[in-house]
């Protein structure tokens, strides 16, 4: 089968996705007037070909095919809506064969890949970004808008504006309060904005601005005799959009909770000299704010308040500009502020003040903000609502207001301005109110301001009304699971029960803040209604998730419990609060018993209950204690957490012991104690947190010795639905030990046989262990890779025990294991280990024996579990029994059978794979370009390149044990690989990372990373389809892996999924760090990280309510630490073989320091088996590399140029006299000649080592005081001139001499001129910027001294520079010293090039048309009369065909589609002809008129319908005789245009059709 061309388009479907506004445009609305579907990308495969074919011979079945095709991907960017081309168009070609017989089946496969180069840039990433976002969002509607255009333009103004493309023929139409999301027009003009006022007529266009940089710029439009000036305020959203907000210079905002209507007075001059008076009445939203008044500050003359729905408006607030300017001096200080007074229709008179704040004063980007907010704001931090009694005393007057409390902002009601206000506060109604009143006033802000020295800046106001609304601060009780708080409160008061706060409300505002604050609150986050006490008086009770203001202790309190079973309320220990300062009431206890708890601490708090001995529960807590608001909160929470992330129902027993719980050698029995149930997650949602209730407390072990001081927790877990019922004897796992040294534990949880599990009793289950201020959060959750699974075949239950060599840490259980049952078992090395990354460790052998009622108690020999296969031990009581060790997937199965059942052991390990696999990809040159697309508007620059030569990806089985194990990675340990695994290998030739701006900056490495010496497999030319290592002998293959630069293998489980061994290994090499670049592509790095990866998680803590009480609260870092630990990273075997690498390192921002190539060597790194998290491992690998670095620190300091490089001389000796003796001794061994050959090359080695290290060590000295002797001279442009020279390294010993003496001699030069010219500079500088004289003295000072300094400086530096030049001259000339070069030169990408995508299309060029259906667009070559040849595009619509010019990126013709023909040119399949039928006239005056011309089609119609009515008329008689007889003229003959366009054969077909199709459903012909 063979296609011409065949594509992949992905779209997006806009009507499927979210609709809501997106928070971060608040308040703007978007206008919808994106295209509903729009193509992102592209897959183009050219001509793929695909051959079958099939075979048999006898009982084999054999099956070939072969492809071979050629790909290529193109990209939308937003930015210009063109495509970007990530992937170069590539060629691949392969076959696969399948063989099937009734033995086995084989799969072999090979293919060949030309070279992949790949670009990865801002743009790129961003639009996957968005798709990626919009394929999770499908189907919501609901959900926010994504923003895929790069530029967002809102419009922040009253007026309805129109802005466009300079010289382009776009104008977009923005409603106000409205945002667009916007593309440029056109990629081949400048990418300017213009914009006019709707509402003004005749398009007044503003001067064209750049939107590319962020900033605040103006524009102004002159219109009959007035002046609009529009703000334009461009920021950044990410790395790659912006949000280009326009608004005028009026801004009204308010504060209020209720709304308020606004008569804006306008005054201007018209065209005519006559003064227009104009009103502008909105109505102000509580806390909301207007679309911004385009007026100047003389036109806003009066602006007037009132209620809303009322009928009288306030007075005239003062707008005078020079008191705003006054207020706002210094950067846009605090502004004038007055009250007003707003008259309502019940009579009363609401006052609010009027606060007038100046933006960027004396500035042409001048804006004024009013803002109307309460006189007062009160804020209660109490959990009650409470009463708030207002007395006016001067009036006589007093009111009251509840307000409610929880950390609720509410404005004070009926307040005056200049009046003191006199509060007194009252918590219920049938309580008396506060004895002491608080007195306010509006005269109180000015001296709370002085106060505090209000730093906060007043334009901070607007933030809070545009972009999402912040929710930084906790809610209230103010209590988080945050630990990097860097500030520590101070607590306001301890010593008295209520405190008033006065303060400034917002930074800017004249608004007074009261705030009600208690000395602390204390919240119940337990599952059980405590009690508190204080000495031996009940204070009182706090019920469960309630939080309440404590009395002000004066001694130690106590937490108590209510327990029914003996009716009493049982107590903890005695807990006192620490300050930093000592309370004068709080009492001195001398209680050996009583627990401290400081302001930011947490404590532990038991509670036992019951006295019966032995049979006592313990109630555990946790009490914390926080300082946030100047309030001390205390928590009391419970301090184990489970939850339960399965779909299964798990019953558990806490058990807290004082001693062992089972002998060493015997299975474990435990008397029954309470048990409780975990509900299962539901529908993939998050775990409902439960607390463990209460802990079983064990004081007897059997044997009597005392395992800890502490007491150990243990929990027992079961599946079983009868684990809770009583008498029911039904199973439970061994005690699983909660401690902090063992975070992870597979536990085996019994339950009823599972269907499918083969016998299986139990299920694995995941139980990990994370402490977080002072609380344990465990959770369970399905083990995705059981340690070891125990089949037992025997018809008597057994008992497995390990034989530990060193102590334990732990209390280690005798498992049990059922007669003729499986169950999971997890070994103690196993989870004691967890998340160390040791070294290879053995794993315990195992003991076995019968059950004491089957007969013999002795154990067996020790079972080694280390090597799989089969082993025989004799079991005491019962006989020979087979045990057969297999490694699979991670896990270790261990099967259990008796003599008799044997054979299915060993038919186990004789049976034949079902599939053998083996696939090998070979890619001739692999390159990934990074390229950065927002630094030049005009097109992309390549920052860096990835080349991989030679690449050889291989999956295969791994050779047999016989075989060479070092032929590959990952082949030892081959004898642990059971059958069906596969060997995933990567071989590659070469590697080099290329700095790809050497060329573009002063940059002094062209290559970051590459090999030492060119390896063998990297000689002989490029891979072609015909000539490759696959296509050679066998044996080529392996050579070229032997020499490979680069080898990463992995061992695959028989699932092709879980990872089983991973090898690396890497030839030396060569690597090259500079801090400047370093520092710059940190800079760029934030703008390649998507949205998607910085947006909040929503995973975060939440604290979800059920019927009874509030669930637990579970941090957020509890919650992402939580799938490290249940997926850790396994591995039977790591291994990173020995690195050794020549680093050079130049660091240059302050001084220059340089250390060439210093030696860097890495021993092995070998780990297995590796069960651990990533964090840990990655721990591990930074240790083991950064030790070895230490190990070399003496070469590094050595190395360093400054010094002189003598480690680098010394190496250099060391290298020659060693091959100055090595040489001629090996060639002794091969006859005379070979000897005197040595000899020959020893000598010439030795001299050129020690030539080479000599003229380096003085070349690398004299560079690097060259270069600093430049940075001390002070003079930027002198070493910046110096730098640029140095980047041209001379050839010869002549070039060197030749430079060098040039640049000493322009030194010279320099530091005579640079007595004057520095001075004189500086002179300049400050002439050109407005400063004072004393700075320009000072200016003309500091360059007399820099020119004295540059007169000593720059001839040292010149004499150096001329002995490095001569130095590098002979070096290169020698042919000693070379650095490496880029395979690939930067490439040009010009975005003005770029082709246009059907987004564009659709969006752009046919918007006049409303979003037409584009059937297709035809990239083509356009022909004129005179032959010339233009690029051009065809664009296929319902009902007419434009012409594109892509030169011009305009549309240069329209023909409807019913009047033209399209038809391939007969014998030329690459000419697209396309005629049009003109329309004719019959005479000159008809065709002078102004009569409407008819086509052929509707003359004919014309005709039918005069023919069809003349039936219908009855003429009379004289008239039949008199009329001639009426004959049907035939229109004459319509002249033909006919337009030639060159095109792609395949194309042309594919447009003639679909064209013939478009145009019969346009006549209706046919079915459609």
């Amino acid at each position: 089968m063979e296609l011409a061309h065949m594509e992949v388009h992905l779209c997006h479907h806009l009507e499927q996705l979210g609709t809501a506004p997106c928070r971060r445009l608040r308040p703007f609305l978007p206008d919808r007037k994106l295209p509903q579907e729009q193509e992102f990308m592209v897959v183009g495969a050219s001509e793929p070909r695909l051959y079958l074919r099939q075979w048999n011979s006898g009982a084999r079945l054999s099956q070939e095919f072969s492809f071979s095709t050629r790909l290529d991907c193109r990209l939308l960017e937003y930015r210009n809506l063109t495509y970007l081309q990530i992937l170069q168009p590539f060629s691949l070609q392969g076959q696969a064969s399948v063989t099937r017989s009734p033995q086995s089946s084989v799969l072999d496969g090979s293919m060949f890949v030309e070279p992949v180069l790949l670009t990865v840039s801002q743009y790129g990433i961003h639009t996957l970004d968005t798709a990626l976002q919009s394929w999770q969002q499908n189907g919501r509607v609901e959900a926010e808008e994504l923003l895929y255009s790069h530029y967002v333009i809102c419009n922040d103004t009253h007026e309805t504006l129109r802005f466009g493309q300079v010289d382009t023929d776009e104008n977009v139409l923005l409603a106000s309060l409205h945002s667009h999301q916007y593309s440029w027009r056109s990629h081949k003009s400048a990418q300017l904005l213009h914009i006019c006022i709707e509402g003004w007529g005749n398009w007044r266009w503003s001067e064209p601005f750049s939107v590319d940089n962020a900033g605040t710029l103006l524009r102004t439009i002159q219109y009959k005799g007035r002046t609009a000036s529009l703000v334009i305020k461009v920021t950044q959203l990410n790395g790659v959009q912006k949000q280009i907000t326009i608004c005028g210079r009026q801004l009204m905002c308010s504060y209020l909770s209720q709304d308020i209507e606004l008569r804006v007075v306008q005054h201007y001059v018209g065209a005519d000299g006559q003064t227009v008076v104009r009103e502008h009445c909105d109505c102000l939203e509580a806390r909301a704010m207007l679309p911004s008044y385009v007026l100047e500050d003389a036109e806003m003359t009066e602006l007037c308040v009132r209620a809303r729905g009322d009928d009288d408006w306030s007075q005239d607030l003062r707008l005078d500009r020079g008191e705003g300017e006054r207020a706002g001096a210094g950067g846009g200080g605090a502004g004038s502020s007055s009250v007003v007074q707003v008259p309502c229709s019940s009579g009363s008179l609401l006052y609010v003040w009027c606060t007038l704040i100046t933006i960027e004063p004396h500035s042409p980007l001048q804006q004024r903000v009013v803002v109307f907010s309460p006189l007062f704001v009160m804020r209660s931090h109490l959990p009650d609502p409470v009463i708030i009694h207002m007395e006016k005393r001067s009036l006589g007057l007093k009111e009251s207001q509840v307000i409610q409390g929880q950390g609720h902002q509410e404005p004070l009601l009926n307040t005056e301005a200049d009046l003191t206000h006199h509060l007194t506060f009252q918590a219920r109604e049938e309580e008396d109110a506060s004895h002491y009143a608080v007195p306010i006033s509006t005269g109180l802000i000015k001296q709370i301001v002085n106060k505090a020295g209000g730093t906060e800046k007043p334009q901070r106001v607007l933030e809070d009304f545009y972009g999402a609304t912040s929710t930084a601060e906790t809610p209230w009780p103010y209590i988080s699971k945050d630990t990097e708080r860097s500030v520590l409160e101070p607590v306001a008061q301890w010593d008295s029960p209520m405190q008033v706060k006065l303060s400034c409300w917002k930074g800017g505002l004249n608004t007074l803040l009261v705030e009600l604050l208690p000395w602390a609150l204390l919240a119940n986050h337990s599952r059980w209604d405590l009690w508190l006490f204080e000495g031996e008086t009940i204070v009182l009770q706090i019920p469960a998730g309630k939080v309440i203001v404590p009395p002000n202790f004066q001694q130690a309190f106590q937490v108590g419990i209510y327990w029914a079973h003996t009716n009493t309320v049982h107590k903890s220990r005695a807990l006192k609060l620490v300050h930093e300062q000592t309370s004068p009431r709080w009492k001195e206890d001398s209680g050996s018993e009583m627990l401290t708890l400081d302001e930011e601490g947490c404590v532990e708090a038991d509670i036992p209950l019951g006295a019966l001995p032995g049979g006592q529960k313990v109630c555990q807590f946790c009490v914390s204690s926080v300082v946030r608001q100047g309030i001390q909160v205390l928590q009391v929470e419970d301090r184990t957490i489970l939850l339960n992330n399965t779909s299964h129902t798990i019953h558990y027993r806490p058990l807290l012991a004082h001693r062992a719980l089972a002998a060493t050698d015997q299975a474990l029995d435990l008397p029954d104690s309470a048990g409780f149930t975990l509900p299962p997650t539901v529908g993939g949602g998050p775990a409902t947190p439960c607390s463990v209730p209460c802990w079983d407390q064990l004081l007897n072990g059997p044997q009597g010795e005392v395992v800890s001081p502490l007491p150990l927790k243990h929990i027992l877990f079961s599946l079983d639905p009868r684990a809770l019922s009583a008498g029911a004897g039904a199973p439970w796992s061994l005690p699983a030990l909660i401690r902090a040294d063992f975070p992870r534990k597979s536990v085996s949880v019994p339950g009823e046989t599972f269907a499918g599990g083969g016998g299986l009793i139990s299920r694995a289950l995941v139980l990990t262990y994370q402490e977080h201020l002072g609380v344990t959060y465990l959770s369970l959750n399905e083990d995705p890779c059981p340690p070891m699974l125990i089949h037992n075949k025997c018809p008597i239950p057994l008992l497995l025990k390990e034989n530990l060599k060193d102590a334990s840490r732990a209390e280690v259980f005798c498992r049990p294991i059922p007669a003729s049952g499986s169950l999971h078992h997890e070994l103690y090395q196993q989870y004691s280990s967890f998340p160390d990354c040791r070294q290879r460790e053995a794993l315990p052998a195992l003991l076995l024996k019968t059950t004491p009622e089957h007969g013999a108690t002795t154990w067996t020999d020790p079972v080694d579990i280390n090597c799989p296969g089969t082993q025989v031990v004799f079991l005491p009581g019962f006989g020979c029994l087979y045990i057969d060790v297999v490694y699979e997937k991670g896990s270790i199965e261990l099967t259990l059978a008796p003599e008799g059942s044997a054979d299915c052991l060993l038919s186990h390990h004789t049976r034949a794979g079902d599939l053998q696999l083996s696939f090998h990809v070979l890619v001739s040159e692999a390159s990934v370009a990074l390229s950065d697309d927002i630094t030049s508007p005009s097109g992309s620059v390549e920052l860096l390149r990835l080349t991989l030569t030679k690449l050889l990806v291989e999956l295969s089985p791994p050779p047999p044990q016989g075989q060479d194990q070092q032929a590959s990675p990952g082949s030892d340990s081959r004898a642990l690989a059971p059958d069906g695994v596969l060997l995933v290998g990567l071989h590659c030739a070469g590697l080099q990372v290329d700095n790809q701006l050497y060329n573009r900056a002063s940059f002094h490495f062209p290559v970051l990373l590459c090999q030492e010496q060119r390896s063998e497999a990297e000689a002989g030319g490029p891979w072609s389809a015909e000539a490759n290592p696959a296509t050679a002998a066998p044996e080529a293959l392996e050579e070229f892996k032997r020499s490979c630069f680069l080898e990463l293998g992995a061992l695959l489980a028989a699932d092709c999924c879980t990872l089983e061994q991973v090898s690396f290994q890497l030839q030396p090499a060569r690597v090259y760090l500079e801090d400047t670049f370093v520092y710059y592509i940190k800079t760029l790095f934030h703008s390649y990280i998507p949205d998607s990866a910085v947006a909040p998680s929503s995973a975060g803590p939440q604290r979800t309510s059920t019927s009874t009480e509030a669930a637990p609260l579970v941090p957020e870092q509890v919650v992402h630490s939580l799938q490290a630990l249940v997926r850790p990273v396994r591995l039977r075997r790591l291994v990173i073989r020995p690195i050794n690498l020549l680093v050079s390192v130049h660091a240059s921002l302050k001084l220059y320091i340089a250390s060439d190539h210093t030696p860097l060597s890495f021993s092995v790194f070998e780990r297995g088996p590796v069960c651990t998290t990533a964090r840990q491992l990655v721990h591990a690998l930074a240790m083991h590399y950064a030790a070895g670095a230490l190990f070399r620190a003496g070469w590094v300091v050595g190395s360093l140029d400054i010094l002189g490089s003598p480690a680098s001389l010394v190496r250099s000796i060391g290298n020659g006299v060693s091959d100055f003796f090595r040489l001629p001794y090996e060639g002794l061994t091969r006859g005379p000649g070979a000897f005197v050959s040595g000899v020959h090359r020893g000598t010439t080695s030795f001299v050129k080592h020690i030539s080479k290290g000599t003229l380096t060590s003085i070349t690398n000295l004299a560079t690097s005081l060259s270069r600093n002797m430049d940075r001390l001279s002070l003079d930027e442009e002198h070493f910046t001139r110096q730098e640029e020279w140095r980047r041209q390294l001379p050839e010869s010993l002549g070039d060197g001499l030749r430079q060098g003496l040039s640049r000493l001699g322009i030194s010279l030069l320099g530091a005579i001129a640079g007595i004057v010219d520095q001075p004189m500079q500086n002179f300049q500088r400050s002439w050109d910027l407005p400063s004072s004289a004393g700075s320009t003295a000072r200016g003309v000072i500091s360059g007399v001294g820099k020119g004295i300094v540059g007169v000593f400086t720059k001839p040292i530096g010149g004499a150096a520079e001329l002995v490095s030049q001569t130095g590098y001259g002979i070096l290169h000339g020698a042919g000693l010293w070379q650095l490496p070069k880029q395979l690939y030169l930067p490439a040009d990408d010009n975005s003005t090039l770029a082709p246009n995508s059907h987004l564009k299309y659709v969006w752009k060029l046919l918007q006049s048309l409303g979003r037409p259906e584009v059937h297709m667009a035809l990239a083509v070559t356009l022909v004129s009369g005179s032959g010339q040849q233009h690029a051009g595009c065809l664009l296929l619509t319902s009902d007419v065909l434009f012409v594109v010019s892509l030169s011009e990126d305009t549309q240069q013709q329209a023909f409807p589609i019913t009047e033209v023909e399209c038809r391939q040119e007969l014998g030329e399949p690459g000419q697209l002809i396309l005629s049009l039928q003109q329309q004719t006239v019959s005479s000159d005056t008809e065709g002078d008129g102004v009569r409407e011309r008819l086509s052929e089609q509707q003359y004919q119609r014309l005709v039918d319908y005069v023919t069809r009515a003349s039936n219908y008329l009855s003429p009379s008689g004289v008239s039949l005789q008199l009329q001639p007889p009426v004959t049907l003229a035939q229109p004459p003959p319509s002249p033909t245009k006919s337009y030639r366009y060159l095109v792609e054969p395949a194309s042309a077909a594919v447009f003639t059709s679909k064209f013939t199709a478009v145009k019969n459903k346009a006549l209706r012909v046919g079915f459609h």
